[in-house]
């Protein structure tokens, strides 16, 4: 039964580590662009910026779905995927600390992201 709720946790936040892309690209038009379109001058230093802010949604995108496939395919009996699950939640628990210290009490939430997927990828990969 445990196994079965830290499994469903890791399903949810995977799911949330995706769709977190959605709410990342929109942050562009309301705030980042709005704070640095006055101050840089230079549009294709604006457009570099964008291409790189939209990388990183995008990348949350894949993360996100690279982590329900784990999902699937563990669910489907294999265990040999865990160093995937642990890098990921390994890099959103340094970054959330970092910017949560440097940035704000926001990325707090991407440091809850990273403990909820290392415990759960923990517990769902364990063998009974």
């Amino acid at each position: 039964m445990i196994k079965k709720i830290f499994s469903f946790l890791f399903l949810l936040t995977s799911i949330f580590i995706g769709l977190g892309a959605f709410g990342h690209a929109s942050q562009w038009t309301k705030h980042v662009y709005p704070a640095i379109g006055n101050l840089i001058q230079d549009e294709e230093m604006i457009r570099l910026l964008l291409a790189v802010w939209l990388f990183a949604s995008g990348c949350m995108m894949a993360i996100g779905i690279l982590l329900v496939w784990i999902w699937i395919r563990v669910n489907r009996g294999e265990r040999n995927l865990l160093f995937i699950p642990i890098t990921i939640s390994v890099l959103y628990f340094i970054t959330g600390i970092l910017s949560w210290i440097f940035v704000g009490k926001f990325f707090a939430l991407f440091v809850i992201l990273g403990v909820l997927l290392f415990i759960s990828a923990l517990i769902m990969n364990r063998t009974e």
